[in-house]
């Protein structure tokens, strides 16, 4: 689904989108060994558990792991090429809380940060860090962004390329709406002091 046009975006060429197709292909490694990694660290008897809506994909850890928590999570991808990540999931610190996790490829200019668009608002986010699996932003999604992202009809992110100019690559919500809901409501079954108390 496109974005909303504007005057400082560009239309990639072939140079600049393979220097961000490279950058992306560690992205797509490390994710990949993170879901493997995941699934075999149970015997199998209650595994982990991977559900697709449309774009985005549900994963939640088995149900005797109490410290997990569920994560959504949707590849960026223009043109047919995969650029990046991007995945919502409670805070470590405070399951009551969200935060949404957007990995791009290291071909990015750091010191701007990058944007993320949700229908006609744009944060500004600073990366965190950068691994060889590519550069990393974070923040905290309060109610309002997560109602935003409900509803939003395109949202997308926004990064620097290397000669300075600004790029705005799509994050689908095919199947946002579906994936969110069903994560809402597995994480209130794993919090729910009934089922802790039974499984």
């Amino acid at each position: 689904m496109g974005l909303p046009s504007k005057a400082n975006d560009i239309v990639m060429n072939d140079n600049l989108r393979m220097q961000l197709t490279r950058g992306a292909i560690a992205v797509g490694i490390f994710v990949a060994g993170l879901v493997v990694g995941w699934a075999i660290r149970n015997d199998g008897s209650n595994p982990a558990r991977i559900s697709v809506y449309k774009d985005w994909q549900l994963s939640c850890p088995a149900d005797e792991d109490k410290k997990g928590s569920c994560v959504l999570a949707t590849t960026i991808v223009d043109q047919g090429q995969r650029l990046g990540q991007v995945s919502i999931g409670t805070e470590a610190s405070d399951l009551s809380k969200h935060a949404m996790v957007v990995n791009l490829p290291l071909t990015v200019l750091i010191p701007p940060g990058f944007g993320i668009q949700i229908g006609s608002d744009t944060k500004s986010i600073p990366y965190s860090t950068c691994l060889p699996s590519g550069c990393v932003g974070t923040f905290t999604m309060d109610d309002k962004v997560l109602d935003e992202l409900d509803s939003a009809s395109s949202v997308g992110t926004t990064v620097t390329a290397p000669d300075g100019r600004s790029v705005t690559l799509p994050i689908s919500v095919q199947g946002y709406k579906e994936a969110a809901k069903a994560m809402r409501s597995a994480e209130a079954r794993r919090r729910s002091w009934w089922w802790r108390l039974w499984s």
